[in-house]
């Protein structure tokens, strides 16, 4: 990947340009991406696998904090990939020297199917299990504490809420806005969440939680086309610590969904 994919192949919405916020050069900055990775799987060829070309576009990006949706551990789905099981997030963090966790949502096809995070260094990881009022497709939280250069430490998250059931995602919110109270920690949670902003469960989240995607014009979808595609996929950061500094969905197509990247800075 090289300059010219980045003027043909990125949308970037860039907030404060103009502001103090970008002049504000006190406090650490984090980039952040989230990424449906659709399971290992290129959507528009069955059976090419994507994880070569996700693994480069993370190698030039170079964020500090990855959440990884629709990840596959050692099933049949993955052999029939790439010719055995993958362990999807292992893979990846062999190919980019990242530190890699699988948050397993739920037994699949004689492996597991979940959640995956990357993070340069290391962290403290943890996967949460969220609930289903009314029945469906388990689903999780991956967790990590993660100690920042400057020593600082800051909690992440990242997740892929129901697809089915709003009473789902209303109270799989609920879950990691009060695990993310019990963190104590600068907190930013982020992924597929299966919402659009102008749902019961987009508006359920309350407090200090800010999407940093609510502002950027034009429109930036981030599942479907780029004309008329729909805004699912986000990434949520606690205002009073953290202030944003950029925000774009990448028109990358390995997958579905587009990733969507994001750099904060904390207060």
């Amino acid at each position: 990947m090289n300059n010219s994919f980045f003027g043909a192949f990125l949308i970037l919405v860039f907030f404060g340009i103009h502001s103090p916020l970008m002049a504000q050069k006190s406090g650490e900055t984090i980039k952040i991406l989230s990424y449906n990775i659709y399971h290992g799987e290129n959507p528009f060829h069955t059976g090419l696998g994507n994880l070569e070309q996700i693994a480069e576009l993370i190698n030039e990006l170079n964020p500090d904090l990855i959440a990884m949706q629709e990840v596959d551990s050692m099933t049949t789905r993955t052999a029939g990939v790439y010719g055995s099981k993958v362990d999807l997030v292992q893979k990846l963090a062999e190919l980019t020297g990242y530190t890699g966790y699988f948050a397993k949502a739920m037994d699949y096809a004689e492996g597991g199917y979940g959640e995956g995070v990357l993070v340069k260094g290391n962290g403290i990881f943890e996967t949460q299990n969220l609930p289903l009022p009314v029945g469906g497709e388990p689903r999780a939280a991956a967790w990590v504490t993660y100690k920042l250069s400057s020593g600082k430490e800051i909690a992440f998250a990242g997740t892929h809420l129901c697809h089915q059931f709003e009473e789902n995602r209303i109270a799989q919110v609920e879950a990691v806005s009060q695990r993310a109270k019990k963190e104590k920690l600068p907190t930013i949670w982020v992924g597929d969440l299966n919402f659009r902003p102008d749902s019961e469960a987009y508006k359920s989240i309350k407090g200090s939680w800010k999407d940093a995607g609510a502002l950027p014009t034009p429109f930036s979808p981030t599942y479907g086309t780029l004309e008329d595609g729909a805004r699912i996929d986000y990434v949520w950061f606690d205002s009073s610590k953290f202030t944003l500094v950029d925000y774009q969905v990448l028109n990358v197509t390995h997958s579905d969904h587009y990733p969507v990247l994001v750099t904060l800075q904390l207060k």
